[in-house]
């Protein structure tokens, strides 16, 4: 699956002209293809292991990720998505080692608050920004120390662009939380997005809307082909897909492909969900083809843009999810309760993945902060899982 990996880089980074700190980056990119490229794991050998077989794509996911964040990166700040996609690749591969081996996977650390090229965080400290309030997130060691000595953090051209001035950092609780601090922002609708439509289920994934049109929806049973038509082919499109069964149960979809030609399988062997929710890119042509692999009744539509659900106060599902976020920085309480992958990206206006927001492993509770522009965060999960506004009672 890694064949040619790194080939197929050579001439996307040779003759960048970019400033000096960001040789490492391109030097980082191509260290990880190289890695894969001449990695000993054999997908064919572990067809019976989904979990895997996941972690593996999750790498190559990552990598193909990193490649297409760092075109047209000018600076430091812009390579942030770069350096996490990496991280969640190296994690990635670790992983799929760690089982051939028959060790442990390796705990997931986020990288640090400030700038992930401090690495991994080693652990959580009290801190609030200018103007807003405190919160717990994860640094690395030496920002730790600073933050605890009342010191700004390592200044090395990555700092959240929210971050506060020297006296408003510290790790003391009773500092951070001083009096008069606006409290976050609230995960609230916003006057430039249109509300939601009214939603015939309190899950506006589990039937089509009504006003669906004939072409963007089918269902029927047992294994077929399945072609959807979009309403305009320029335009991205959501696939949710629902199963009667999850046993001996996947869906492909086979046009438009995903990287090198593969189908991409949304629900594989030994998943225990029953629905799937996938942006799909555009490739220009109207159909959307899956291939349906089931003994049981199936459901499949294209769902209108205009009903996706709204992220406001608290939100839970399980397995793939994509939701409105009305815009401005906010921090997010992540919550996941079983060993599954976890990860939140925002996605760019063509459905393609963009900033990563929260990458976990398992049972966890972490931290994330919204974008600052309105758009769609997309979950991809096979466990339950709740995001809810930082500080909130997590449901």
């Amino acid at each position: 699956m890694a064949d040619g990996i790194v080939g197929a880089i050579t001439g996307l980074l040779r003759g960048r002209r970019r400033e000096p700190r960001l040789a490492r980056v391109d030097a980082e990119i191509t260290a990880f293809g190289e890695m894969l490229a001449g990695h000993s794991f054999a997908p064919g050998d572990h067809k019976n292991d989904p979990g895997l077989l996941a972690d593996y794509q999750r790498a190559l996911d990552a990598y193909e990720q990193a490649k297409r964040s760092f075109v047209g990166d000018r600076n430091l700040q812009d390579a942030t998505d770069v350096l996490r996609a990496l991280d969640e690749g190296r994690h990635a591969l670790a992983c799929v080692e760690a089982v051939v081996e028959g060790r442990p996977q390796p705990r997931r650390r986020p990288l640090c608050f400030f700038d992930p090229r401090h690495g991994q965080s080693t652990e959580e400290v009290r801190w609030a920004p200018s103007e807003g309030a405190a919160r717990m997130i994860a640094v690395c060691a030496a920002d730790a120390v600073r933050l605890a000595e009342g010191v700004a953090p390592i200044e090395t051209g990555l700092r959240e662009r929210w971050s506060a001035p020297q006296s408003d950092l510290t790790s003391h609780p009773t500092a951070a939380a001083r009096p008069g601090a606006k409290r976050p922002t609230e995960w609230r609708p916003a006057s430039a997005l249109p509300p939601p439509s009214s939603l015939a289920s309190p899950d506006p994934y589990e039937t089509w809307p009504g006003h669906t049109g004939a072409r963007q929806h089918r269902e029927g049973r047992d294994s077929t082909g399945v072609q959807l038509l979009r309403n305009d082919p320029q335009e991205p499109a959501l696939l949710v897909v629902h199963l009667e069964r999850p046993a001996d149960s996947w869906v492909e979809l086979t046009s438009p492909p995903g990287g090198k030609g593969r189908p991409r399988r949304i629900l594989t062997h030994g998943s225990p969900l029953t629905r799937a929710i996938v942006p799909v890119e555009t490739d220009g042509r109207e159909a959307i083809r899956l291939q349906m692999h089931t003994r049981g009744r199936w459901r499949v539509w294209l769902h209108p843009t205009e009903e996706i659900p709204l992220g406001e106060g608290a939100l839970g599902s399980t397995g793939s999810y994509v939701l409105r976020h009305p815009g401005g920085r906010t921090p997010l309480r992540i919550t996941q309760r079983d060993g599954a992958a976890f990860s939140l990206h925002a996605l760019r206006p063509d459905f393609s993945l963009g900033a990563q927001l929260c990458v976990e492993n398992g049972s966890f509770t972490a931290q994330a902060v919204a974008p600052r522009r309105a758009g769609l965060l997309y979950v991809q999960s096979r466990g339950s899982w709740n995001i809810a506004p930082w500080g909130s009672d997590p449901r």
